[in-house]
């Protein structure tokens, strides 16, 4: 037999990557659906009866066999409806839904709405949503740990102030068959078992931002100290450390999902999967046009469905949504506009009137970043001499930013910035009994986002002076 010299092994190898990727770009379609004004796609689940439902910035979306599509408003009170950030359907096809404000609704199978509302605990996002074999309803968030409410309605929360959590941003969530729940943090991956049992998983360092199980296997994708990792935890008794292509080592893990045949899809910001130890990945070639993949899910029928940060949904089911002229959703002022004085706070002139009112601060933070401008100092300078002539105050500090990105992220920068604000004013003296800090993402517009003016409008910190009582 000839030898086969080194270059033509070379070309042999590439031209049998090049024909595994041409073979997915031919049998694979993937298609985006046409939602009106729907861009953002955070939860997907299916029913018994194929129907998926999809949980997204502007309410639950339903997409029956007969591609009827029907938008179901969640309404958190009176004035507003809210975002969902996550859905869960119970094994008796009771849909668990969790908002971006820390309210829960249980939707059965005759359409009757049930609301639990944690918003006790702090107004964070909801990331993800379980029950476990004791109908024990188990919460993740972004921002305050864990929250649990048994069946009698008793609701606990466990954070990195009263458990040993090591961190308050939740992002994974997982109950195995052992009654164990598996806690994916900002700083690593928690077990909680047994009566009040913490056990920390050293073997993992990071950001845990995606937890699966198939066929009694741990999955478990990270952002890690380096780069992404993704680990299996083989029959929960051995860590294996799965070998990632370039296109994946500084990407992050949304969500996890199985096909029928047991192959690990993943979203990133694209979609790929794991098929005998080759990683495919599908982009545009195939359809998905997104570059912000936030979730994916398999109907009884095995066609993935994709949601997305902006694009709205993909599938490769065989469906057919009629396209309709884009209706625009009326835009709804959640709260009165905040008092914004050109000049900023002014200490002189501040008396009981600008009470209990929302007040935009002149400060401004790096772009995307909570790391505050230089010039923002003046402003908060007023902030702390206002707080100290009046010490009977209070003052609330909430973060916000426009609609533009991921929504989790966003939730997440706009705690950060207001609890910016606070740090700063407590190293100046104020007692941090007088401070509340609140983060909404870009939940709470004053503007449309319609255009770039009025999403600078929308990317603020407010706070609002109270009088102790």
């Amino acid at each position: 037999m000839k030898p086969i010299k080194p270059n033509a092994l070379f070309l042999g190898v590439l031209s049998f990557y090049v024909s595994i990727y041409q073979v997915f770009a031919q049998n694979i379609l993937i298609k985006n659906l046409p939602l009106d004004s729907i861009q953002v796609v955070n939860a997907i689940i299916t029913d018994a009866e194929n129907t998926v439902w999809l949980g997204t910035a502007k309410g639950l979306v339903s997409i029956n066999r007969n591609s009827e599509v029907k938008v179901h408003k969640v309404v958190v009170d009176t004035f507003r409806s809210s975002p969902i950030s996550c859905i869960f359907m119970d094994s008796e096809q009771n849909k668990w839904i969790g908002t971006y404000t820390g309210q829960v609704f249980k939707i059965n199978f005759q359409g009757i709405t049930s609301r639990y509302d944690f918003s006790k605990f702090g107004n964070h996002l909801i990331t993800n949503i379980l029950l476990d074999k004791n109908n024990n309803l188990w919460l993740s968030t972004a921002g305050n740990g864990i929250y649990t409410m048994n069946p009698t309605g008793d609701m606990l929360n466990f954070n990195s102030q009263n458990s040993p959590l090591p961190n308050d941003q939740v992002f994974a969530l997982h109950l195995d068959n052992q009654g164990v729940a598996w806690i994916g943090t900002g700083k690593g991956l928690i077990k909680l078992s047994g009566i009040n049992r913490w056990d920390r998983e050293k073997k993992i360092e990071g950001e845990i931002s995606a937890l699966a199980e198939y066929n009694g296997d741990l999955w478990v994708g990270v952002i890690g100290l380096q780069e992404t990792e993704l680990w299996k935890y083989e029959s929960y008794r051995k860590w294996v450390k799965i070998e990632l292509p370039n296109f994946m080592r500084y990407t992050r893990f949304m969500k996890f999902a199985f096909d029928k045949n047991g192959k690990l899809w993943v979203a990133t910001s694209q979609v790929a999967n794991f098929d005998n130890g080759i990683w495919n990945l599908y982009g545009e070639e195939q359809g998905l046009t997104s570059k912000s993949v936030t979730c994916l899910q398999f109907d009884q029928e095995n066609h993935l469905w994709i949601g997305s940060d902006g694009k709205g949904a993909f599938t490769t089911a065989p469906i057919q949504i009629p396209e309709k002229k884009e209706e625009k959703l009326p835009f709804v002022f959640i709260e009165e506009k905040p008092y914004i004085d050109e000049e900023g706070l002014v200490p002189d002139k501040v008396d009981e009137s600008i009470l209990n009112k929302p007040i935009t601060l002149k400060i401004q933070f790096q772009q995307s970043r909570s790391e505050l401008l230089p010039t923002s100092i003046i402003e908060l300078e007023k902030l702390v001499e206002i707080l100290n002539k009046n010490p009977n105050w209070l003052v609330e500090i909430s973060g916000h930013t426009d609609n533009v990105g991921n929504p989790k992220l966003n939730l997440e920068l706009s705690e950060q910035r207001a609890a910016v604000v606070r740090d700063y004013i407590m190293q100046r003296g104020v007692a941090m009994s007088r401070i509340t800090t609140l983060g909404f993402g870009g939940t709470r517009p004053i503007a449309s986002n319609s255009n770039s003016k009025d999403r600078e409008k929308n990317r603020r910190v407010e706070i609002v002076l109270r009088k102790r009582m």
